[in-house]
């Protein structure tokens, strides 16, 4: 027996860049956790994503991301916006009555939710008319360029500082003088200097590392032993490090800051294209201290990565700042889309095989 599954290169509109991930159809709710954890093991991609039908009524679908190792991660980032972009593009969600639409940009939008372990999340799919799309947003035949996702992340928890920046830089290659922004940057946005934080919008922390120039994140290198001392040295729930720095704007940047990323897990097995579960908190971080602008409560991100590894990734980020008596809430929503580059049909493992 088998069961079907796609291959999606996520926030990308080009076949073999993106952030792959493998989407497998569970609604039969027929797999196991040792079954899905023994399917990703076999894709062997950052992560692999089942669908299946929810256990609470106000959901849609229920989706679960396992790495390779096994582990299941609830972060909201290319694991969960590519299930999203594939469910409307495949025919899994009804797009017949859209809940706003902006016939000014030729843009429907449609919400739907998720079940993501203990908590519901609301889903936006927005569908662009083609003629309001911007040249070189085609995409191929079966994957329409107009689906367009956009996902909220919780609320963003902001955890420890690194004690010896200096000590992190030489663990991956680098200097104390790389970490931090530029000086001319740190200068234009704010007084206060950035020092290397866990900041979550999820149930996974990343290690956000501010460096000083493209350069210099193009010569990091990270090694597996050395990155797991420098998470527990910080924080033992830390997952990820990611590495960022400032890019010029460009003419077609529409007001948002622009930024270059890398990151990098123990629990994987290479360098993460894309990773919107640090892109996210990355929006927070950077207006915790000083260094996103607001306009209209609204703040604009936008993060290329996977440069190093052959797979541009373009991920957008808004930050919404409301203040609800003396305190602020800040509301982090994630945006993109992705194309569809394989799909067939995988062996379900024995029910007797042991991960």
């Amino acid at each position: 027996m088998s069961i079907s599954f796609t291959i999606v290169d996520v926030f990308s509109k080009t076949q073999f860049k993106g952030n792959p991930l493998a989407i497998v159809d569970n609604t039969a709710d027929s797999l196991s956790e040792t079954q899905m954890k023994i399917i990703s093991r076999q894709f062997n991609l950052s992560e692999t994503t089942f669908f299946s039908p929810p256990t609470v009524p106000s959901a849609t679908y229920r989706l679960r991301s396992f790495l390779p190792d096994g582990r299941e991660v609830f972060g909201a980032g290319h694991n969960i916006l590519g299930v999203w972009w594939w469910l409307a593009t495949a025919g899994f969600l009804d797009l017949s009555k859209p809940n706003s639409a902006d016939k000014s940009n030729g843009v429907e939008e449609f919400i739907f939710h998720q079940q993501l372990g203990d908590d519901v999340l609301p889903v936006k799919v927005m569908r662009i008319a083609r003629d309001e799309l911007s040249s070189g947003q085609t995409g191929s035949m079966d994957s329409p360029a107009e689906i367009s996702i956009s996902i909220r992340q919780i609320s963003p928890d902001f955890y420890n500082f690194h004690p010896n920046p200096a000590e992190l830089a030489q663990s991956f290659g680098l200097t104390a003088a790389d970490i931090g922004l530029s000086h001319d940057v740190a200068q234009n946005n704010s007084s206060k200097p950035l020092r290397p934080q866990v900041v979550s919008t999820s149930t996974t922390r990343h290690l956000l590392v501010p460096i000083s120039s493209v350069s210099a994140l193009n010569r990091a290198s990270v090694q597996r032993d050395k990155l797991l001392r420098q998470l527990s040295i910080v924080d033992n729930k830390a997952y990820g490090l990611y590495l960022f720095t400032p890019m010029p704007s460009s003419p077609d940047s529409r007001g948002k800051a622009i930024y270059q990323a890398r990151f990098f897990s123990p629990g994987m097995s290479g360098e993460d294209p894309a990773t919107g579960s640090a892109a996210g908190p990355l929006s927070a971080y950077l207006y915790r201290h000083g260094h996103l602008d607001i306009t209209g409560s609204v703040g604009k991100l936008t993060i290329q990565q996977g440069i190093s590894v052959g797979r541009e990734c373009w991920i957008d980020v808004t930050l919404s700042v409301t203040t609800i008596g003396d305190s602020e809430v800040l509301n982090v929503d994630l945006s993109g889309g992705g194309v569809k580059v394989a799909s067939g049909e995988i062996a379900l493992p024995s029910i007797d095989l042991h991960f």
